[in-house]
């Protein structure tokens, strides 16, 4: 029963609790401006000007990401067990289904409307699900855990 075991264990071990958990309001708000740098790729605008709100969208995402309190709490907690806050590959893979919209998006413009809706409900529920993996806080819950064998 060595599988059932590693089964239970890995179970248990997704429903720890993150210990700083990624605020709502920054969790909203970056995950709707990364859906407007999606969607505004899909309109009917100039491509400039798609290029200058992709920009600033995509710009103050990062900015209310990382200048938001919550970042040094996460950098307090982690030097207390001695740990460096270092970004990791795992962190990034999940932003590749973004990057592939943003190079796709400008292959539907101009779209319609709903199109352009449907691209940043899309890229919203995306951003908003894997928000906590991006931004490191879902990694703090194992922080504490002592590594499998």
């Amino acid at each position: 029963m060595p599988i059932m075991n590693g089964l239970s264990s890995s179970i248990s071990a997704t429903a720890l609790p993150t210990p700083i958990p990624t605020p709502p309001t920054v969790r909203f708000i970056s995950s709707a401006l990364i859906a407007v740098a999606v969607a505004v790729l899909t309109t009917s605008l100039a491509r400039e000007i798609q290029v200058i709100m992709l920009l600033i969208s995509a710009g103050a995402a990062f900015l209310i990401l990382f200048s938001h309190p919550y970042r040094k709490e996460i950098r307090t907690f982690l030097e207390k067990r001695n740990l460096h806050y270092t970004p990791k590959f795992s962190q990034v893979v999940p932003l590749f289904f973004v990057w592939l919209a943003l190079m796709l998006a400008p292959l539907l413009a101009p779209a319609p409307f709903w199109v352009t809706a449907i691209a940043f409900f899309i890229t919203f529920g995306w951003m908003w699900l894997i928000f906590p993996h991006v931004d490191g806080t879902r990694a703090l819950a194992f922080v504490d855990t002592p590594p499998r064998t």
